[in-house]
């Protein structure tokens, strides 16, 4: 994630970006971004922090002293809040950030909520957030857990639901190439045709009464399939507050 966010940033112009990891062939592998010592992140206008949650407590050890008083520290950690991340980097200035993993082929979205930020400090951290993906910021800190629940982990609902379609296709004869070719095309052109449309309209589209798609659609409503969605969605969110809460 940490790449994908460096290598959209290096496609707006006028910023200068650093990157600092343990493993400098990462940094290497971004185009536009140069490697930086982490002693010279002082001067830096915004730090994102863009490592594993389990990490975040070594990275601000090293970071401590480090980061300037103007600097607008930016976290994609999952499950760290604000109060947090203010106490372990000892920073004002912070930005929480949900992305998804869209982000790294230009798809991507988040939502986002600050602390500590006059409104210069604000303007400068959209510009940011701006160049790196679609975004939006939510009301109350609480709702990133929501955000997690539905984004965050979402794309993996769609390849767990793309794989069950495959091996489906494959048991009834297709071979393993013909059913990847049809699946992928199938969620490809289900994620043009979703647009601004009306989900249930779509269905209506496809669907015919006595027809192919009703019958499948009729397996999925009396196995309560949206509940299942439902509680997954849930189960995933009640996490999203544990992990922000432990």
């Amino acid at each position: 994630m940490g790449q994908a966010i460096g290598n959209a940033l290096a496609k707006t112009k006028g910023l200068k970006i650093f990157a600092y990891d343990k493993n400098r062939n990462k940094v290497k592998a971004a185009a536009g971004v140069s490697f930086a010592r982490l002693d010279a992140l002082e001067k830096s206008d915004v730090i994102i922090v863009a490592v594993k949650p389990q990490d975040v407590l070594a990275l601000a050890g090293q970071l401590l002293g480090k980061i300037g008083p103007q600097t607008i520290l930016i976290s994609i950690a999952a499950g760290l809040p604000i109060k947090k991340l203010a106490r372990l980097f000892r920073h004002k200035k912070i930005v929480r950030m949900m992305p998804n993993l869209g982000l790294a082929v230009g798809q991507g979205i988040a939502a986002w909520k600050s602390a500590g930020l006059s409104p210069r400090d604000k303007k400068a951290a959209k510009y940011v957030l701006n160049s790196i993906t679609e975004n939006f910021e939510v009301k109350n800190e609480s709702l990133i857990d929501a955000v997690t629940a539905i984004s965050g982990s979402g794309p993996a609902y769609f390849f767990f639901f793309a794989g069950a379609l495959m091996s489906s296709a494959k048991s009834l004869g297709l071979d393993s190439a013909q059913s990847r070719r049809l699946v992928e095309k199938t969620l490809s052109a289900a994620a043009e045709l979703q647009k601004g449309a009306d989900y249930g309209e779509l269905i209506k589209k496809v669907r015919s009464k006595k027809g192919t798609t009703d019958a499948a659609l009729k397996v999925f409503q009396k196995r309560s399939a949206d509940k299942i969605i439902a509680q997954a969605v849930k189960a995933a969110f009640v996490r999203a507050k544990e992990l922000s809460n432990g």
